[in-house]
């Protein structure tokens, strides 16, 4: 497969995923509107059921969204034979943990290899290393698809493993940032340099 091919395909992927996550999150603000209707369901043990009918739905989805960043992140890095072969076996790692020692277990493996090798693409796009390849031309561009990228695994990182750390909402706030910042330095780079100089 085409370098070009392998990135539309990976793109469409990952928009289906997106609007699944969309879909089960509208689904979700409905139906918690609907139970609303008595204010104390949230004391009750229908709002536990609630939040693990919930989680059930949206996990498919993330598992879905970390194979696609799984194939998407280490392509600034690796020639497309390598990268097959890496994704194919942190894929494969990922699997084994996943039978042997559950979910949960198997989504931290890859989200802390997507970390730190989304990490180490940050820093190399930082510092302007020539060794890490783009889609798109430009500093500013660049920074952005590397921000937007960590903060889709922050995210999903404090949704698995933070989710009942103090730190939750703060780890949250921080992707969120990251995602706004991304998204505008991927989509508006001209408007954001003339920003950032004038500053």
């Amino acid at each position: 497969m085409k370098l070009k091919n392998y990135d539309f395909y990976l793109i469409i992927l990952t928009t289906l995923i997106l609007f699944g996550i969309g879909a089960v999150s509208l689904y979700g603000i409905t139906y918690y509107n609907y139970l609303a209707v008595d204010s104390r369901w949230t004391q009750t043990a229908q709002y536990s059921q609630y939040i693990d009918e919930m989680n059930s739905y949206l996990y498919p989805f993330l598992i879905l969204l970390l194979i696609s960043l799984g194939l998407c992140i280490p392509k600034r890095l690796f020639e497309q034979d390598i990268l097959v072969k890496f994704s194919a076996a942190i894929l494969g790692i990922t699997v084994i943990i996943t039978v042997f020692s559950g979910l949960e277990k198997g989504l931290g493996f890859i989200l802390a290899v997507m970390t730190v090798v989304q990490a180490v693409v940050l820093i190399m796009t930082i510092s302007k290393s020539k060794s890490i390849r783009f889609e798109k031309e430009g500093y500013i561009a660049r920074m952005g698809s590397s921000l937007l990228h960590f903060g889709f695994v922050i995210i999903i990182l404090n949704f698995v493993s933070f989710r009942d750390s103090p730190l939750h909402l703060l780890i949250f706030w921080i992707g969120v940032v990251l995602i706004t910042v991304g998204n505008l330095f991927s989509f508006y780079p001209e408007k954001m340099g003339l920003i950032l100089l004038n500053n």
